[in-house]
């Protein structure tokens, strides 16, 4: 039985398999609950785009935009800059980058273009990771 990019052979009798891997060979305890994980893995454009999602945050300019856009809905590219303390013009490319992934909105009013966090999905995945952060910090 083929999963992903693994072949799995069951052995009749036995309570295991062996998954077969280019580089590994590994004995699994539920042959079953691997075919069935393997059959609910996330398809190939939707972990692309997930990825997607995770690099366009993988970035602390990235990240300062988008807690700033968190404490702030609507704001514009002056206004992130000021805040931020940087150009108008790195500003304005991050946002594009964020755009293209659809974790930020655009507003248009007259000349100006205001920006937001595209839906309540960005928000509580940046306020879990804060969390998740801050709750680790506690620990150590």
């Amino acid at each position: 039985m083929a999963i992903g990019r693994h072949s799995i052979s069951v052995h009749p009798g036995e309570n295991t398999a062996v998954v077969e891997d280019k580089n590994e060979l590994s004995s699994v305890s539920d042959p079953d609950l691997v075919q069935q994980i393997g059959q609910e893995l996330l398809d190939d454009d939707v972990v692309d785009l997930t990825a997607e999602f995770f690099k366009a945050l993988a970035d602390q300019t990235r990240i300062r935009i988008v807690n700033a856009l968190q404490l702030h809905e609507w704001l514009c590219v002056s206004d992130l800059a000021a805040v931020l303390n940087m150009s108008k013009s790195a500003i304005s490319h991050q946002l594009s980058y964020l755009r293209l992934n659809n974790l930020v909105r655009v507003r248009r009013d007259g000349k100006r273009a205001y920006y937001a966090l595209d839906d309540e999905h960005v928000k509580q995945v940046f306020a879990m990771a804060v969390s998740h952060i801050a709750e680790k910090e506690e620990l150590n």
